[in-house]
């Protein structure tokens, strides 16, 4: 089956190239990328394959553009003197991060544009990473872990399902949507899963991640089958490799997500006797509940001393003490 068509006019060369470039890196969706320096050049294209998504620049519109076969049309605005009503808008000079979240977005919300029938690239690995006392280290031991893999090569999604993460002030950013936000979408439009991923997710050191709940509650609300629905559909629609989930019980689908993971690494501290104890309280529930299968693929670690003291910079935490731990946890068998 083609691909689908993502195409963008515009008279400025420069422009063209720069968009076209960061498209084919990020490659959003799937889609393949057209460039056009003409309204007539681009008219001519769709009418042998109707575009997906049309960027145009305010700049070389004319009335042509109403005869380009296309599912949605942007108009890329420049200063709005044109006067051009009927398409959506989206100012051309931004970055380009929020450029293409802002057009997959609103073409992800509109329910005339088509959606995704497909499997994913790559056989997808699920892998969780746990502590029964909630240590403070399970999320940096996680996006460590997350953080190796992409260094190795490996296309990884990592979600961190904890009741608070502090990740916008640790990162110094904002987040206007969550991973619940993400949920509710794909729940209700499962075939537009990746234009909603690709619009949402952010990235660090070569990790995809869907930004952590702002109110943990939110999760909460959340059942245990559409827990099941959504780590399945990434799984089966998503191109990653990995999918690391850093988890907590806010899952109402807790114990099912540790079941269905390839993988279960569980953190602990042989020095602190309340950590022992409470692992010991989680391993005597698994029996007591007869989750075998959790038992089978879980995996004890735990980290190296003071290892606060060299997580400062979440950008590398692949290089810190942390990272070189998770390193050799992960080549463990």
């Amino acid at each position: 089956m083609k691909a689908k068509q993502f195409a963008i006019c515009d008279s400025d060369s420069g422009y063209l190239k720069m968009l076209q470039a960061y498209l084919q890196k990020k490659n959003p969706a799937d889609f393949e990328i057209l460039i056009f320096d003409t309204i007539n050049k681009a008219l001519e294209a769709s009418r042998e394959v109707p575009f997906e998504i049309l960027l145009v620049g305010e700049g070389i519109y004319d009335t042509n553009v109403t005869k380009i076969s296309a599912s949605k049309v942007y108009i890329l605005q420049e200063d709005g003197l044109k006067g051009i009503t009927g398409y959506s808008m989206v100012a051309k000079y931004q970055s380009m991060e929020s450029l293409i979240t802002q057009v997959l977005e609103e073409f992800a919300l509109d329910d005339n544009c088509s959606s995704i029938g497909r499997r994913g690239k790559n056989q997808t690995m699920l892998i969780s990473f746990y502590s029964p006392d909630r240590h403070k280290g399970q999320s940096m031991a996680a996006l460590g872990a997350a953080q190796v893999l992409a260094d190795e090569g490996y296309q990884v999604l990592y979600l961190n399902l904890m009741p608070f993460t502090g990740f916008e002030e640790l990162l110094q950013t904002s987040y206007e949507a969550d991973v619940t936000d993400f949920m509710y979408f794909v729940l209700n439009h499962s075939d537009k899963l990746l234009y909603k991923l690709d619009s949402l997710k952010r990235c660090i050191h070569g990790v995809d991640y869907l930004p952590p709940a702002l109110d943990y509650t939110d999760l909460l609300h959340i059942n245990k089958k559409d827990w099941e629905t959504v780590i399945n559909l990434l799984l089966y629609s998503s191109d990653y490799t990995y999918i690391v989930t850093d988890l907590s019980e806010t899952c109402q689908g807790f114990y099912d997500l540790m079941e269905s993971s390839d993988r279960l690494y569980l953190l602990t501290d042989k020095s602190n006797v309340y950590s022992q104890a409470m692992l010991s309280h989680f391993r005597k529930l698994l029996r007591a509940k007869e989750y075998k299968k959790i038992l089978d693929h879980t995996m004890e670690f735990e980290l190296p001393r003071n290892w606060e003291e060299s997580c400062g910079n979440f950008e590398n935490l692949a290089s810190s003490p942390v990272g070189i731990r998770m390193k050799g946890v992960l080549g463990e068998k």
